[in-house]
């Protein structure tokens, strides 16, 4: 698979070991990845490069993962998009699913459930 015919994805969350534990897992099935730990900064990379996925943290310093997915969506129209989240109250999961994430991943999730959601994602996507 050529560097370029690789799925791309970007990995947006505060917290180190969960970027960490996403980039290793994705790039071991051969993802091309690239990572921030701010919206802000996910959103430059988004305007400077095109991404197939976006798998965005909810809760964050500065912009949480819904104020990422609307400006995101704005710079991409067609980008897949994941929330990761640790508080999926009912109203937090409503909220995702009305913005239009493409899927939900809990927190604290395995690296097996991080491999399904991603390609059941990009699958729906192809």
């Amino acid at each position: 698979m050529t560097e370029s015919s690789r799925p791309k994805i970007l990995v947006v969350d505060d917290a180190g070991p969960v970027v960490i534990l996403c980039v290793n897992v994705l790039q071991a099935l051969g993802y091309a990845i690239r990572a921030a730990n701010r919206g802000e900064t996910a959103l430059d990379l988004c305007r400077k490069e095109s991404f197939d996925l976006l798998v965005v943290d909810y809760k964050m310093p500065g912009m949480n993962g819904f104020e990422v997915l609307e400006q995101a969506r704005r710079i991409r129209p067609g980008m897949a998009c994941m929330l990761m989240t640790a508080h999926g109250t009912p109203d937090i999961i409503n909220e995702a699913t009305r913005l239009g994430f493409d899927y939900i991943l809990l927190k604290p999730f395995t690296p097996s459930e991080l491999r399904g959601a991603v390609d059941k994602v990009l699958a729906s996507k192809a």
